[in-house]
């Protein structure tokens, strides 16, 4: 009984995530929340079906896959170990995914071919792909927030820059396009998270702080949506990233909570 529980828990989980098209997706694939506070509501669907965008017919046609592919011993249930196995492989999957595709927007947007992305090759993409309006007298970019956006991701860029010589290398590229494979990168997100949401500026982030900290306004027709979104925090807070359960969350357990490569983080998630 316990063990069906879990796996109607798990679909109405999934189920309930929006569905999303690449044109809406806001987070980087792989992390459970962004710099900014902000939780992926789609983040259990990609550790355990992978990242692609599905309507519900999809979705319930990927957990029935999964069911089957995670039953090793055939027994028409799912165990605790089963469940556990599933998350890492789709998590392996996922960093080998991501290499792959690291190296085939390089070969893409070298334009020189000196095996390196510069700001220029990269930011030229970016606007693209993000359906940015550029002033063609001043070069910068139209809007206040995609001109945030821009900033962002101006930073982060730099950031991977690990020799600070202006230009991205392979394995500084991978690090751009997905954090959650580095340690150091993973490390200053988490920085920025408590930068964000500590209010107080204790150097810690309360449960208060962390689920009234919605990134964002939201306007008063969305107030149930509000109060949901603050549950979901609350509890994703006092299960998940509260560790040592005192109300407060620092740098570690936030570290650790978002660290998709610690072995531990597969049985919570179970």
């Amino acid at each position: 009984m316990r063990t069906l529980l879990l796996i109607y828990n798990l679909i109405g989980t999934l189920l309930s995530a929006p569905i999303t098209k690449d044109e809406d997706k806001i987070h980087i694939e792989g992390l459970p929340i962004d710099k900014n506070g902000e939780l992926n509501d789609k983040f259990r669907q990609e550790i355990l079906l992978g990242g692609e965008d599905m309507d519900e017919g999809e979705t319930k046609n990927a957990i029935d896959k999964m069911l089957k592919e995670c039953d090793k011993n055939e027994d028409g249930q799912l165990n605790v170990d089963e469940i556990e196995m599933r998350i890492k492989e789709k998590k392996n999957e996922h960093m080998g995914e991501s290499i792959q595709e690291a190296r085939d927007l390089m070969a893409q947007l070298d334009m020189d071919k000196n095996g390196k992305i510069s700001w220029d090759e990269y930011s030229t993409w970016f606007v693209e792909k993000e359906g940015m309006d550029i002033n063609k007298a001043s070069g910068n970019v139209i809007g206040s927030d995609n001109t945030h956006r821009f900033e962002d991701e101006k930073t982060s860029f730099h950031r991977s820059d690990d020799n600070d010589d202006g230009q991205l290398e392979e394995d500084e590229f991978k690090v751009l396009l997905h954090p959650e494979n580095s340690k150091k990168m993973l490390r200053k997100m988490a920085n920025d998270v408590i930068e964000f949401m500590d209010k107080d500026k204790d150097g810690f982030v309360s449960e208060k702080e962390f689920v009234n900290g919605i990134p964002g306004e939201i306007e008063a027709s969305m107030k149930e949506f509000e109060e949901k979104e603050k549950l979901d925090r609350k509890r994703e807070f006092i299960e998940d990233i509260d560790r040592n359960k005192d109300g407060m969350a620092d740098l570690e357990e936030l570290l650790s909570y978002m660290d998709t490569t610690n072995g531990d983080n597969a049985r919570r998630e179970v």
